[in-house]
């Protein structure tokens, strides 16, 4: 094989580039429907309440979160954290999970967390795929 490539290097070289030619022709013909989804996907809970300590926040709201949507399907990660003011809950899951379907079940395990303390702003719900 080596021997002909010494010997034909022009007619290598088509070939090659030939090979090529269909190469780029078929990445704009294959149907997006075809390529996969591998994104991640990521939802984010964010949680308000102004004034208050990281460590109240935690104590008060994140923990009593991840309590209720630890338990969700698929569930592959799980990252929280607490700032002063603001508790935020970052969850992923795999790619072809129905994001429709995974923000009805992240309302829902949010609406069992029995109360949380006075002056704390309703949960928000934030998708995104990366």
């Amino acid at each position: 094989m080596f021997e002909f490539a010494v010997r034909k290097p022009v007619v290598l070289t088509v070939v090659i580039l030939i090979i090529c030619l269909f190469g780029i022709m078929s990445i704009y013909r294959v149907p997006k429907q075809m390529i996969p989804d591998l994104d991640v996907r990521t939802i984010t809970v964010r949680t308000t309440w102004p004034g208050a300590t990281p460590q109240d926040i935690e104590k008060e709201i994140v923990i009593e979160q991840e309590d209720y949507l630890r338990n969700l399907i698929g569930l592959d990660r799980m990252i929280s954290e607490a700032r002063t003011g603001q508790a935020q809950i970052e969850l992923e899951f795999p790619h072809g999970t129905n994001l429709n379907e995974i923000l009805i079940r992240v309302n829902n395990a949010l609406a069992q967390v029995p109360s949380y303390p006075e002056n704390v702003d309703e949960p928000r719900i934030i998708t995104s795929s990366h």
